[in-house]
């Protein structure tokens, strides 16, 4: 026999109860005991790798029995045939990273946790045998856990979504979530949740989803993540096919993820104030890279790289109360008008588009197709100031709607080079109807600052 080192850290676990177990113990015979000073072997339990029948009450029993210990419940390597298991007041599970699986035995949640102060999970791998299952329904279901951590697992083939958490605080970090039907994560009116360098592949519709039944504050923070492959299969105008999905959950701070290859957007908030997106990379997506409309207040996006996508970053919808915003440097490159699955009509081509009292500053912006800075849309403009920006080889450099009767906009000291359609234009309704703005000032454009841009 070859022994790697994950069957030597797997025989400490679970291969070498006699060696560590005390002789008062060893003398038990059958009798369930403490594995070292690391919790109860389920294998003395009546659970058993491998075996064809369902274990959920086997399970069930060897829970309840290490939860009354206080005791952590390790379950060896194999696969074991689980549906429906509800988790004890501070239950916690350890298995061996790769090698315990816990496989749905008839499509339901394998394991549900409703109610606890505490629950901990590590080192399991959930299998949902990409069996349909209702809607948001989680391989595991989590509802009002003040503090659950899972860490160190994965997630597969979930008939709906691989994790799913209604009103739970804690911690879920370094997992492992692949082939979703729907999304990896659902959380929702969630206390201040922590989800931290897990790795996301392949969901039918979105990534990790942070959303709450009415606006409030969530405090959630979703940090070093690795986003990949998210398709749009259930349709619709953006509320499928983003790596990352903020909806009304207000004081989120996305920072320092890696997403890539996403259907609409890299990352969305939909009527979140107080969201902050820090730090983020994304490579490859089908519309708006970095996305924050309709109800918000409060938003930053600031030092993110966005690349190859239809537009790079939007703080819109003032119709709907989006207001207040910072858009401050990032790097925005290849912003190219494309189709997208909802419109025949293809959307984008430009850097950076905002609305009401907003500062878009120290950006860089780089190959799009229309527009580098869109100031406004329609009626939609007020109190906006685009100061310090490099925009290079676009459309238009700057563009600033002009159709509100009264608008103030400061556009100054940018540096705008080999922008084909003018540096600086007025436009209404997305139409060109002034001159270039830094050449000549035009009475069209009352109550647009333009002032030491370097042009060339």
């Amino acid at each position: 026999m070859v022994l790697s080192r994950r069957n030597v850290l797997a025989m400490g676990l679970f291969g070498t109860a006699s060696v560590v177990l005390p002789a008062h113990a060893q003398s038990r015979g059958a009798t369930a005991g403490p594995l070292g000073h690391l919790g109860l072997d389920a294998g003395q339990l009546g659970l058993r790798p491998g075996a064809s029948e369902d274990q959920s009450r086997q399970l069930q029993a060897a829970l309840k029995q290490a939860a009354g210990r206080g005791a952590p419940l390790l379950l060896p390597p194999g696969r074991y045939r689980i549906g429906g298991v509800a988790l004890p007041e501070n239950a916690r599970i350890v298995g061996v990273p790769g090698e315990t699986h816990l496989v749905t035995a008839n499509g339901q949640p394998v394991l549900i946790a409703r109610n606890l102060s505490r629950a901990e999970l590590s080192g399991l791998s959930f299998d949902g045998l990409d069996i349909p299952a209702a809607q948001r329904s989680g391989l595991l279901a989590a509802e009002n856990v003040g503090e659950l951590v899972i860490s160190g697992c994965a997630f597969a083939k979930a008939g709906s979504v691989g994790l799913t958490l209604d009103r739970c605080g804690g911690r879920v970090a370094a997992n492992h979530f692949r082939e979703m039907r729907d999304a990896a994560l659902f959380a929702i009116d969630s206390k201040g949740l922590t989800i931290e360098q897990n790795r996301v592949e392949d969901c039918g519709n979105n990534g990790i989803q942070i959303w709450r039944n009415q606006p409030g504050d969530d405090g959630s923070t979703v940090r070093g993540n690795h986003v990949m492959r998210i398709r749009t299969d259930a349709g619709g105008s953006g509320q499928n096919g983003n790596g990352i999905s903020i909806f009304r959950a207000g004081g989120v701070i996305i920072e320092g993820n890696q997403l890539r290859d996403c259907t609409m957007t890299f990352i969305r908030n939909n009527s979140g104030s107080g969201v902050q997106m820090l730090g983020n990379q994304g490579r490859r997506c089908g519309e708006v890279g970095l996305y924050s409309e309709f109800a918000f207040e409060g938003a930053i996006i600031a030092n993110n790289l966005v690349e190859d996508c239809a537009a790079g970053a939007t703080m819109t919808n003032l119709d709907h109360g989006g207001r207040l915003a910072v858009c401050a440097n990032n790097i925005i490159r290849r912003a190219t008008r494309k189709a997208v699955p909802y419109s025949k009509d293809p959307v984008g081509g430009y850097g950076i588009h905002v609305e009401a009292e907003a500062a878009v500053t120290g950006n860089v912006i780089e190959e799009a197709s229309d527009i580098g800075i869109a100031l406004g849309w329609s009626w939609g403009m007020r109190n906006l100031a685009a100061t310090g920006n490099v925009i290079r080889k676009t459309g238009i450099g700057i563009s600033v709607s002009l159709v509100p009767k009264e608008r103030n906009a400061l556009v100054a000291n940018n540096i705008i080079a080999e922008a084909r359609d003018g540096a600086v234009i007025g436009t209404e309704y997305g139409k060109p109807v002034t001159g270039d703005l830094t050449k000549a000032p035009d009475a069209r454009a009352s109550g647009i600052v333009v002032a030491n841009n370097a042009v060339r």
